[in-house]
């Protein structure tokens, strides 16, 4: 990411999150959807990134942002290739850092899917088996 020490983000971070993957790849997921928040939080005054985990029976890991969101009518372009929501003047980006993510997710026997709203922030789900071969 690049250096921006002007702009205040919260970033509230889950403490006890731990699953069972690949660490090299799992990194690959946590900067893509942590870059992803920071990037659709950047024009956003209070801007808040927040990585946990759900109390459920899947214990969904999430990474949750307040930023500019996105159309559920659209959802179904989330995870292509070269597919962007946003106009690349207003968020630059090659438009394949998701598309990466849901073929780790999918790699390791989990899946991964979002949610969002315009101007109202977005949230990024994923899971993960207890164990496994990746």
């Amino acid at each position: 990411m690049r250096k921006e020490d002007s702009r205040p983000v919260e970033v509230i971070i889950r403490p006890d999150l731990q699953a069972c993957g690949d660490a090299a790849l799992m990194r690959l997921v946590l900067d893509n959807l942590l870059r992803n928040a920071w990037k659709f939080t950047g024009k956003k005054a209070g801007a808040l990134i927040e990585f946990g985990r759900k109390d459920t029976p899947d214990g969904e890991f999430f990474i949750r942002d307040n930023g500019v969101g996105f159309d559920m009518a659209y959802s179904n372009r989330l995870f292509g290739v070269f597919q962007r929501l946003h106009s690349p003047s207003d968020f630059p980006g090659s438009g394949v850092g998701l598309a990466i993510v849901q073929r780790v997710i999918n790699r390791h026997g989990g899946r991964v899917w979002g949610e969002g709203n315009v101007n109202q922030g977005a949230t990024f789900y994923f899971t993960l088996p207890a164990t496994g071969d990746f």
